[in-house]
């Protein structure tokens, strides 16, 4: 207890506050310019509250302006049920939005009326107690999110466990007892570490759970003897058309935002969306086509005919992709990629036609998603050169 009450609550509001910042920057940056979503925006307006308010805090204190203090403080109590709206965004139901900047004033506007009074102890550890329940409050959505065996998500939980036990605690204590701590020497300094801590473990888990990690490769045995029949048959196709100078199209469609769909939906659903996206092509190319699967999103197929005839194709199929009924939690539309390489401009082998392919449907993606990239000479000599200089 000595130690805890030489901890310079300063320094911490100062930690608390770069702390604030950095999340802040990261949250925008990272996640929400990367996965734009309710969920992240939501989280952004969470991390922003808790640094303004905190800056709020720290300006008060060196002011020596109280009810500053106390308000500023009673907003930095709303954050976590910011970040409560966010997962529930996240999770695809009614965020509630309203809930985080309601109680943050509600709080605020207590704790500066009784900044003078009798009372303010009793006020302070009551709106604690809130803003913890407010937070556990995380408990409930991650108990029903698909995901929630991440271990990403983990520390934050802990975390969430934690801070409602406090609330109750503190509240019951100082409630039924006469309070020990009225000066708050102790009280100070244990929130602004605990809100420290909180702070760090929802930025991992914000991070884990909308910033693509590097993602398995998808292939499985059903996938790779689907691909290797598809090598086969494709490449005699292949050499048939060479003779006679057919045109044929190697055409790689990729889901976009798989990470997140993967996050979202857990494997098996996206291995079934794969399936159904393989069926999309086969239905929309035709009974002449070539089609399998090529990796966990990703189809593949191989086409003879003219080029018109090959756009309106590719128009169509992102279109189907598009009218897909997934699962409601998509934060997002389900979209795809395609990327297209014809024979005139990439050749008959079909390694070459798969890869420059792959590479046109990935600009695709980059470019936004939801699109096609046609490979031309300029293109085919870009990924050359990006090769080389690798």
């Amino acid at each position: 207890m000595d130690v805890l009450q030489t901890i310079g609550t300063s320094d911490l509001g100062i930690w608390q506050a770069a702390f604030a910042a950095v999340a802040t920057s990261i949250t925008v940056g990272i996640a929400f310019l990367r996965a734009p979503s309710r969920a992240t925006l939501y989280w952004t307006y969470a991390f922003t509250l808790a640094l303004v308010s905190t800056f709020g805090v720290i300006a008060a204190q060196i002011a020596e302006n109280e009810s500053g203090r106390v308000f500023s403080l009673g907003l930095l109590l709303g954050a976590p049920a910011t970040l409560w709206s966010g997962f529930r965004a996240y999770r695809g139901v009614r965020a509630h939005i309203w809930v985080g900047p309601a109680l943050a004033l509600l709080i605020a506007t207590i704790l500066t009326l009784a900044a003078d009074m009798s009372w303010f102890t009793t006020a302070y550890r009551v709106s604690f107690l809130l803003a913890s329940l407010s937070g556990g409050l995380f408990l409930w959505e991650w108990s029903r999110m698909p995901n929630r065996a991440d271990p990403v998500i983990w520390p934050f939980g802990v975390v969430s466990v934690l801070f409602v036990a406090l609330g109750v605690v503190g509240a019951l204590v100082g409630l039924t007892t006469r309070p020990i701590d009225e000066d708050f020497t102790v009280t100070r300094p244990l929130s602004a570490l605990g809100m420290l801590i909180y702070i760090v473990a929802a930025l991992i888990a914000i991070l884990g759970l909308t910033v693509p990690r590097r993602a398995p490769t998808g292939s499985t045995p059903a996938i790779d003897a689907d691909f290797d029949a598809f090598r086969a048959a494709a490449g005699a196709r292949l050499e048939r058309a060479l003779p006679v100078s057919e045109v044929c199209s190697l055409l790689v469609i990729r889901v976009d935002d798989l990470p997140q769909l993967r996050t979202t939906l857990g494997g098996d659903q996206v291995g079934d969306l794969t399936a159904r996206v393989v069926d999309t092509l086969r239905c929309t190319a035709g009974a002449g086509a070539l089609v399998a699967p090529a990796a966990e999103g990703v189809a593949v197929a191989l086409v003879a005919r003219p080029e018109g005839a090959t756009r309106d194709l590719l128009r169509r199929l992102l279109r189907a992709v598009g009218d897909l009924e997934v699962d409601s939690r998509l934060p997002v539309q389900l979209s795809a990629s395609a990327g297209w390489c014809s024979t005139t401009v990439g050749g008959y082998d079909l390694d070459a036609l798969v890869f420059i392919a792959r590479g046109a449907a990935e600009v695709a993606q980059e470019r936004g998603g939801d699109q096609w990239e046609r490979a031309d000479g300029t293109f085919i000599e870009r990924l050359v050169t990006g090769l080389e200089a690798q």
